[in-house]
Formats: structure tokens, C-alpha cells, sequence
């Protein structure tokens, strides 16, 4: 039985049900559960937590702390060496009745540790493929994705192909990984709507979360299951998949040469996109999970379990509801000079961005209706790393936190005059991005979102997390919250 939470995130919840699908097709009793304590338990039953720590965390450590609860239980990490939740998941794993991963890299990292843990090889799940034997992919929709969170070393990295990733008209989707994603949002996608963005895919960019050459099996699965060539950084234990063969990789000085190179190729993208899933379908996820019927068959033997305790219920920390526009603003038929004039559908409309900012061809246009819109930029931070900002798409909740939406806009002129004459204290004059968000939000103007670096940034340092100073975000939620 999988023990989950129902604020999990989504991305848990899918390898969750895969699991839970190639288990039953392997003949296996399987359930799922999200409210432990009304659960009947069974002398029989064994527990799955996926990963433990999120569960801990979101649930409370009940489950773990109670030692016959934990002697059933396997432990599913998922998790990469060296990263903060593979440590948080470590002092958890040694209560567990046994402990499991899909990468042999971090199998070999729990060994180190001393904890005997097992490898499950991750494979075809048939409910996940958009590709099917023998399919023409046709002219992709995104010919660049970059599907992940935004850990300083990712953005770094993106940030040094900026270049060919505005060229190529990628898009970036970086998840927020503060808390979990229970589910889809602008910024994080998962389940079919994950996988019809894969199918209209050109080429998948995957980079590492950190040093360790890790290979990010599910990211790769995912894109073999939807007929998408992947670009990674070298890993190992990628076994059975090999690189040159089954997907390309880059050193991370070369990303963007790497990216025009292959996009020149349409060809070797549909020759390795086919043997990846040609090889995927030759490894099916339901002839690899006897790994866990094996340890289930080992666990069941030790006492009975009578019940489960109840789960905490801790949401993710951050409410996410965007909040309610209050008002409503229109602009006038009158049109007059922008301050920066673009042509923006015959609207004047200014160029609000940090000092230093070049654009790589000229700045956006608003299209008709559009009356605010942001994009990426790269440069690099305080410490002078490269990086990204202006990551997130239009997600009104962040001012509410305390994490402005991107300091590089291109907002309608009389949207900017209506912002000052709406709002004027001190603060506007040095966070006028921040202002102009707030009026839109309030007065029920959605912002659209260029998710590529359109804009180089020299100069003034960038800021990856978006944080706005303590006064600026009190005020920020005083005017949301309609003080």
C-alpha cells in the first residue's frame, strides 16, 4: 500500500500511480492512500512512502516514528546524492524496513551511508507514451524546452546559452522546488498536460542540479515516452540507455553551440528520439518491479501492523490562490508619445527594466489586448555567478509572498500613467516594476509572460529569487489584501 499525501507533489503522484499500474499488471494487490487513518490494514499489508522525506515533512513523523510501522515500510527516494533532500531523506531511511531508487548512482550513495538500499530500474509505463512505434513527431511546437526547477547552478548554466536559447525561441519552464507542487500551475506541469507539451517538443535541455554526474532518469523517461530527443550533461549509470545513441550531451560552456548544431540536424534528433523509445519500450517498468515484490514478500513476514496514524496535514507553507482583482481599468482610444515608444499593436508602451539592459534583437511588442507583458534576462547575481531572472510566469500570488514578478517589462504607456496617479508613495520611485504589478493585479489586468532571455543585463546585478525588500512586500500585502 502507497502511503501519500494529498498535497504530495504531483511529480511523486505520477511515479506513484505508475508504480501502482505496473504492480497490478504484474498481478499484484495495490492501493493507494491518502487518509491512513481510516485505511483497513491487513495482516498482509506493506507500506511504500515516495518519497519519505516529503512525507515527513507534510505529514508529520508519526508513520516513521512507530518502529513496527517503519520495519513494513519501503522507502522510495527518488532523490539525487549531495542534494538536500536525499539528506533529508537519509536519518529516515535507516528506520525503514528497506529503501529503494531508480538511480544506481544514489543506491551506491545510500551504500556509503550504510544503508542497504536496492535498485529499481524505472521503464516503459504504457498510460505515459505519446509517441507510439513508428510516429512522425511532424514540426514541433517548442523547438527548445527547459523543464525543471531553477537551482542556482541550472540558471547558471541556461543563463550561458542565453544566446541560442532567445534564437531558438526556447521555452523555459522552471518549477518552483521551495515546497511542494501539488498541482499544475503556469509554472509547473505534470501528468497529460506535462506530456502533450513533451509530444510538441523539439529537443528536451536537461542540466544537473549540482556537481554529481547524475542521470536524471525520470526527466529522460518522461522525454523517451513522448518522442523527444534529450540534451544532457554527461551522467553515469545511465545503463541501458547510452550516450551518442539513446540522447546527446554537452559540457556546460557549450550548450549553445550544441543546441544550434542539433536543430541543424532534424535527422539525428529523429534517429536518437526513435532508439530511445525503441529501447525504453525494451525495458517495460512491469518486469522490473518484482524488486518491490520481493521486498514486500520480505517485509510481510515481520509483525502485523494494526493501524496507521493520521497524517498531519500541513499544506505547502505558500497560500497560491492568486488573489481577486478588485476593480476593473481600461486604457482610453486616445494613443500619445511613450516614453520609450515600441510598436505595440499602435498602442505606445514603454520599456521598464534594469539599468544595463540590452535587448539581443529589439524589445517585445504588446500584442492587442495585452497591456503589460514580462520576459528573461540574464546577467549575473551579487556575487557574480551567471544567472536568470524574470523566471516566473504571471502568478499574482508571489507579490503576496514577497517575490516581485521580473523588473524587465514592457507595459502600456497609460498603464504606467494610471499606476502613478493610483499609487505615489516613496517607495514607486526606486520599485516601479513592483508598483505596475500591483495596479494590474488589483485592476484585473492579466500579465503575459515571454518565458526566454530576450535581454542581456550589465551591470546591475539580477536577482534569481525576486526578492522584494521587507517594506515593499508588507505594503505589497496591504494593498492586496485591500488595506
Amino acid at each position: 500500500m502507497f502511503v501519500a499525501s494529498p498535497h504530495a507533489n504531483a511529480f511523486f503522484t505520477e511515479v506513484t500511480l505508475a508504480l501502482v499500474e505496473a504492480l497490478s499488471a504484474h498481478g499484484v494487490g495495490v492501493a493507494v492512500t491518502t487518509d491512513p487513518a481510516v485505511f483497513e490494514v491487513s495482516e498482509h499489508d506493506v507500506f511504500v512512502l515516495l518519497p519519505p522525506h516529503e512525507y515527513v515533512q507534510l505529514e508529520g513523523s508519526a508513520l516513521v516514528d512507530d518502529p513496527a510501522i517503519a520495519a513494513r515500510t519501503i522507502g522510495i527516494s527518488a532523490e539525487q546524492p549531495g542534494d538536500e533532500f536525499f539528506a533529508l531523506n537519509l536519518p529516515l531511511t535507516r528506520r525503514l524496513g528497506a529503501v529503494v531508487d531508480f538511480s544506481r548512482l544514489t543506491v551506491d550513495a545510500y551504500l556509503a551511508e550504510g544503508v542497504v538500499a536496492r535498485h529499481l530500474e524505472f521503464g516503459y509505463v504504457p498510460s505515459w507514451d505519446r509517441f507510439g512505434a513508428g510516429a512522425d513527431r511532424g514540426r514541433p511546437t517548442t523547438p527548445v524546452l527547459y523543464l525543471g526547477n531553477g537551482r542556482p547552478r541550472r540558471l547558471g548554466v541556461l543563463a550561458g546559452a542565453a544566446d541560442a536559447l532567445e534564437r531558438h525561441h526556447a521555452v523555459l519552464l522552471i518549477s518552483d522546488s521551495n515546497e511542494a507542487n501539488p498541482t499544475d500551475s503556469p509554472s509547473f506541469v505534470s501528468g497529460d498536460r506535462k506530456r502533450d507539451l513533451l509530444a510538441g517538443t523539439g529537443l528536451l535541455v536537461n542540466v544537473h542540479q549540482g556537481d554529481d554526474p547524475y542521470f536524471e532518469w525520470l526527466r529522460f523517461a518522461d522525454a523517451a515516452h513522448c518522442g523527444v530527443p534529450v540534451l544532457t550533461e554527461p551522467a553515469r549509470h545511465s545503463e541501458p540507455f547510452v550516450a551518442g545513441e539513446h540522447f546527446f550531451t554537452f559540457e556546460p560552456a557549450d550548450l549553445g553551440r550544441r543546441i544550434d548544431r542539433l536543430l541543424g540536424d532534424a535527422r539525428e534528433l529523429d534517429r536518437v528520439a526513435s532508439a530511445a523509445y525503441e529501447e525504453l519500450r525494451r525495458h517495460p517498468l512491469v518486469e522490473n518491479v518484482h524488486v518491490l515484490v520481493d521486498l514486500a514478500d520480505e517485509l510481510s513476514t515481520r509483525p502485523a501492523v494494526e493501524r496507521l496514524p493520521a497524517g498531519a496535514g500541513r499544506p505547502p507553507g505558500r497560500h497560491r490562490r492568486d488573489p481577486r482583482p478588485r476593480s476593473t481599468w481600461r486604457p482610453s482610444r486616445r494613443s500619445g508619445l511613450g516614453r520609450r515608444l515600441t510598436r505595440s499593436a499602435g498602442r505606445p508602451s514603454s520599456v521598464i527594466a534594469p539599468v544595463g539592459t540590452r535587448f539581443r534583437h529589439e524589445a517585445p511588442t504588446l500584442a492587442r489586448g495585452e497591456f503589460i507583458t514580462t520576459f528573461v534576462v540574464d546577467g549575473v547575481d551579487e556575487q557574480g555567478h551567471p544567472t536568470l531572472e524574470g523566471v516566473w510566469p504571471w502568478e499574482p500570488w508571489r507579490l503576496r509572498h514577497g517575490q516581485h514578478l521580473g523588473r524587465a517589462m514592457v507595459v502600456d504607456d497609460e498603464l504606467i500613467e494610471a499606476t502613478h496617479r493610483w499609487i505615489s508613495e516613496p517607495w514607486v520611485a526606486e520599485h516601479e516594476h513592483v508598483a505596475l504589478q500591483l495596479f494590474a493585479i488589483v485592476h484585473g489586468i492579466r500579465g503575459v509572460h515571454v518565458p526566454r532571455p530576450l535581454a542581456e543585463v550589465v551591470g546591475t546585478p539580477l536577482d534569481p529569487n525576486h526578492r522584494l525588500v521587507d517594506d515593499v512586500a508588507a505594503r505589497c500585502r496591504q494593498i492586496l489584501d485591500g488595506d
